[in-house]
Parts: structure tokens; C-alpha cells; sequence
């Protein structure tokens, strides 16, 4: 989505019968029911190592529990050396630990040794899960290779012994959104009813999001409704997606209706709904409106950050307004670390637009206290 990142269960929860699994393996362990929480990479392998000199060695799910530490971490290379190290002292995989590589593969973009894993499973008598289609599905969808998806998918419905579960189908939403194709993903939205499985607000809430990038901002707001109706409650994130599709159309009495009705749910802007709002009315010339929402969000205790600040500068330039978006730059300066390249690149491309190449040159001159602009932001904008 272009308002956050709203995770899509890159791991989704292990499915009951191997949760069953897992806990008489627990059962049959003298260890206490948890490895310790690992914070980084070495202390991930200083665990490893230790259980690796007890007698007898933990069973495969202490292990599991250590790799699938190091994937919320995002250490997906060093949760596949682990587990080749697992298998060389002869510690067997089982479901649920080669779902995590499969993930870890697909994290990687490299499909090809995630299909390879899918191998392994056959090769030890397991059978592949909801969970392990579903996550390559996810690893295809990352690699912007919709067919494979679909065709893993497809074989799903068709094989009926594993059914693609509220995650399978919104992973595949996900894909189709992020291509554009509003059709295909209303349509599976439409399937996935026929099926059984409930949409949720992820579902509604990407296909929303995109219909509002592509300005179906009608469109959008009649999912919205149908959502509602469905007993499926809106979030920050819902109400962000909407705000901004209107905003991209210029309908600010709709805008403002919306986050009126947000609030009346008790649903609150974050700082990321409000820099929709300050970009928005900045792009068209509406500074003092966009000022006012920048005191708002001081007065609700939620800080500004460096979007904030360069698209209330961006608005200023833009009115020529040279003075108050110089105001601005220092405002950030002053907050430490918040001004960034675009922040440079904005007040440099006001003061060249404008004439004031002198100024344009004192901010570059100056960069070298930021220690981020280079030549280049300098030489674009004052051709």
C-alpha cells in the first residue's frame, strides 16, 4: 500500500495439526517450554551452539523456535545455514521448520530453491500444508510472477485436500492489486465468498488502496460501504487509503467527512493519514489549510516527521513563498537528523525556480553540515 506497510503474514500460524505435534514434542522434552528470545544474529548462534552440546539434543521444534526468531529478525541467509547445519548432525526437519525456509527463499527472491525445499517434504513422507502453498504463493507474489501464483493456487482448489484458507486468498489479492488488475481481485474477492472463507479488513483494505491509486475513488468507497455492512470494521489504515483517493481528486469535503467519521469510530489518525492530508492540500496551494493540520497534529501529541515538514516546504515553494519554506528547512535542521535529500532537493528547486540562485547556492554550500545533498540535487535544478 502507498500509505504504510501493512504485513501479510509473511509466516502465517502453524495449522492445528502440526501445533499437535509440536506440543507432545514439547511434552517429551526436559527443557523449559521456550528457547530464550534471541536480539540479534550472534546471540541467535551462541543458543544454537549451546543446545547443540546437550544430551539428548532438543527436539527439531527447539530449533524451529531459534530459526523462526531469526526470520521476524529478517536474518533469512543465517536461518538457512542453521538448518543445513541442523540437518548435517542429523536433526530432521518436519513441516513446519521447512516452511520457514521456503519462506526464507522466497524472502530471498530466489523460487527456485523454495521449490526445491517443496521436494524435501515428499522425500521424508511429509505432506506440504495451507501454510506452505500459501507461502510460496507469497514468495511468487513478491516476484511479481502472477502465473506461477495462480497455478499454485489453481491446484489447490483442484486437489481439495488443502484449501486455500482467508491468508492464501489474500495473498493473491495482494498480487493482483499490486499489478492493477481491480477486476481479477474483486473478482477472487467474490470467489473466495463463494467459498466460504469471510474476507477480512486486509482484504477490503488492499483492494480499497488500489482502487484509490487508480482514482476509482466511486468505486472505493462502494467496497467501503459493502464492507461495512458486512460486519468487517474499518481501521487507520482503511480510512487512510480513502482519505488520500479523494484527496488525489480534489474532493476535500469528502476528505474531511471521512476523518470525521474515523474519529466518531474511535479510530484516530496517525501521522501517516495526517501527511496525506498535508501533501495533499499543499499540492494544491491550500499552505495555510495544511499549516493548520500540522498544528493539529502537535496539539494530539503526534509528532511531524520529515514528510510532514518537506511537503509543508514543497507547498511553500511552490507559491513561491521562499521566506516560510526556508523557515521550514530550519525548523527541521534544528530537530537533528530529520532533513534528508528531498528535504535539500525541494528548498534548492523553490530557490532555483524562483530566481534565487544565490540562496539555491548558500543551501548547497551548506550541505556538507547535513553531510547528505550531493552535486547533482545543485546541478538538476539549475539548468
Amino acid at each position: 500500500m502507498s500509505t504504510r506497510s501493512r504485513g501479510l503474514h509473511s509466516q502465517p500460524s502453524t495449522p492445528a495439526k502440526s501445533r499437535e505435534t509440536h506440543r507432545g514434542k514439547l511434552l517429551r522434552d526436559n527443557y523449559p517450554p521456550s528457547v530464550p528470545k534471541v536480539c540479534n544474529p550472534e546471540h541467535a548462534l551462541k543458543v544454537f551452539d549451546e543446545m547443540l552440546q546437550r544430551r539428548p539434543l532438543p527436539s527439531i521444534v527447539r530449533f524451529t523456535q531459534i530459526l523462526g526468531q531469526l526470520v521476524k529478525l529478517k536474518h533469512y541467509s543465517q536461518v538457512i545455514a542453521l538448518n543445513r547445519r541442523m540437518g548435517l548432525i542429523g536433526i530432521a526437519s518436519d513441516v513446519y521448520t521447512l516452511t520457514i525456509i521456503i519462506n526464507c527463499y522466497c524472502h530471498l527472491n530466489q523460487m527456485g530453491f523454495s521449490l526445491s525445499v517443496l521436494g524435501q517434504y515428499f522425500k521424508l513422507g511429509l505432506q506440504p500444508d495451507v501454510t506452505t502453498y500459501t507461502t510460496l504463493i507469497n514468495g511468487f507474489v513478491l516476484e511479481n510472477r502472477m502465473a506461477e501464483a495462480a497455478g499454485i493456487f489453481s491446484k489447490m482448489l483442484q486437489a481439495g485436500h488443502c484449501v486455500p484458507n482467508v491468508v492464501t486468498f489474500n495473498t493473491l489479492i495482494k498480487g493482483l492489486c499490486m499489478r492493477g488488475d481491480n477486476t481479477a481481485a474483486i473478482q477472487l474477492l467474490r470467489k473466495m465468498e463463494e467459498r466460504g472463507r469471510k474476507p477480512d479488513i486486509f482484504t477490503y483494505s488492499t483492494i480499497i488502496d488500489r482502487l484509490c491509486k487508480d482514482t476509482l475513488v466511486v468505486d472505493a468507497l462502494n467496497l467501503f460501504s459493502e464492507m461495512i455492512s458486512r460486519g468487517v470494521a474499518p481501521d487507520v489504515v482503511t480510512y487512510t487509503s480513502l482519505i488520500q483517493g479523494v484527496c488525489n481528486v480534489g474532493k476535500w469535503k469528502e476528505a474531511t467527512r471521512l476523518l470525521n467519521e474515523m474519529v466518531s469510530r474511535n479510530i484516530f489518525p496517525d501521522v501517516v493519514t495526517f501527511n496525506v492530508l498535508v501533501d495533499g492540500l499543499c499540492k494544491e496551494g491550500m499552505v495555510v489549510e495544511a499549516k493548520s493540520v500540522v498544528e493539529m497534529m502537535i496539539q494530539r501529541d503526534i509528532e511531524p516527521n520529515a514528510i510532514t515538514y518537506n511537503s509543508l516546504m514543497d507547498g511553500y515553494c511552490l507559491r513561491g513563498e521562499m521566506d516560510e519554506a526556508r523557515k521550514v528547512f530550519d525548523l527541521m535542521l534544528s530537530k537533528a537528523c530529520m532533513v534528508n535529500v528531498r528535504s535539500c532537493s525541494i528548498l534548492i528547486n523553490g530557490y532555483c525556480k524562483h530566481k534565487k540562485i544565490d540562496e539555491a547556492n548558500k543551501v548547497f554550500a551548506g550541505n556538507a553540515l547535513y553531510g547528505i545533498c550531493s552535486r547533482y540535487h545543485y546541478l538538476q535544478y539549475s539548468y
